[in-house]
C-alpha cells in the first residue's frame, strides 16, 4: 500500500507537469488571446520642410520730380492816357501846321462853336486824342477879307495821307485818312461825326479797338451876303482819319535833336 502511495503522488506529480506543458505548447490548444497591444498614437505628419523662397527685394519705382510751377508773369498795368493839353495839328501832305484851341458850344445856343480865323479848334466838350475812341475839329476854310484858314485845302488831301496831332509835352498822334465826303450844310451827319461808335450810317461806324479823328469845314457853293463879298457856304467837307502810330515824347525830343 505504501507503495501505491509513493507511485499515486509521483503520477500527480507527472500530471502536473503534462499540463503545465500543454498549457505551455500543445499545439491543439487553442492559441491563448493575446494580451492587448497599447495602440501607438497616432503621430501627426511632420509638415513638409518649407523650402525657403528668396523674397525679391522690392522694387522702388522713381518718385517724379514735383512739376515745377510756373512763375506767373505779372500783367503791367496799361498806361492811363495822357491827359495833358493839345498844342497843334500838322497835315504834312498840305504843308500845314497850326495851334489848337479849345472849343465848345456856343452860349446859349446848342451849336457849336468855331476857331479863330488862324486856328484849329478841338471840341473839348468830346473826347481827347489818345483815348482810344473818337475826337473832333473844325477851322476855317477862309475868313473874310483875305485870310486863308488852316483847313483851305482840306479837300485836296489824299487817301492814306496824314495828319499828326501833337500834344504839350511832344508826343505825337499819327493818323492816316481813309475817308473824304462833303455834304450840305442841311443834311451833315453831326450825331454820326460826334458819336461814331453808335453811328447809324455804316460807313460812319467806328470799329471797336479803332481811334479816330474827324475834321470838317466850309466848303462848296458860296453865297454872298454883303457887297463887300462876305457870305457863306453852303456845304461841308469832311476827312476823317484812324490813329495808326504813338512817338513819345523821347523819341520826338531825340528826332528834333537829330535835326538840330
Amino acid at each position: 500500500m505504501r507503495g501505491w502511495r509513493v507511485t499515486k503522488g509521483l503520477l500527480a506529480a507527472a500530471l502536473m507537469l503534462v499540463v503545465a506543458a500543454g498549457v505551455a505548447c500543445g499545439s491543439d490548444s487553442p492559441p491563448a488571446e493575446p494580451e492587448p497591444t497599447a495602440t501607438p498614437a497616432p503621430t501627426e505628419a511632420a509638415p513638409p520642410p518649407q523650402t525657403a523662397t528668396a523674397t525679391p527685394a522690392p522694387v522702388r519705382t522713381p518718385t517724379p520730380p514735383a512739376p515745377t510751377i510756373p512763375v506767373p508773369t505779372p500783367t503791367p498795368t496799361p498806361e492811363p492816357p495822357y491827359d495833358g493839353e493839345l498844342a497843334s495839328m500838322r497835315l504834312p501832305s498840305l504843308g500845314v501846321e497850326a495851334p489848337i484851341e479849345p472849343i465848345g458850344l456856343v452860349e446859349g445856343r446848342n451849336q457849336l462853336d468855331v476857331p479863330e480865323p488862324h486856328n484849329i479848334g478841338w471840341y473839348h466838350i468830346y473826347d481827347k486824342p489818345g483815348f482810344g475812341t473818337s475826337s473832333l475839329y473844325s477851322a476855317h476854310k477862309d475868313y473874310y477879307p483875305n485870310i486863308l484858314g488852316p483847313f483851305y485845302e482840306l479837300t485836296e488831301i489824299e487817301y492814306g495821307a496824314q495828319i499828326v496831332v501833337v500834344m504839350d509835352d511832344g508826343r505825337e498822334y499819327v493818323y492816316e485818312v481813309f475817308f473824304k465826303e462833303r455834304y450840305t450844310r442841311d443834311d451833315i451827319p453831326m450825331y454820326d461825326l460826334i458819336w461814331p461808335h453808335k453811328a447809324r450810317n455804316p460807313d460812319l461806324l467806328r470799329p471797336e479797338g479803332e481811334e479816330w479823328i474827324t475834321l470838317y469845314t466850309c466848303g462848296g457853293d458860296f453865297v454872298v451876303t454883303t457887297e463887300g463879298g462876305a457870305g457863306y457856304y453852303i456845304h461841308r467837307d469832311v476827312v476823317i482819319a484812324r490813329l495808326v502810330d504813338t512817338v513819345p515824347p523821347p523819341a520826338v525830343q531825340s528826332v528834333d535833336q537829330v535835326q538840330q
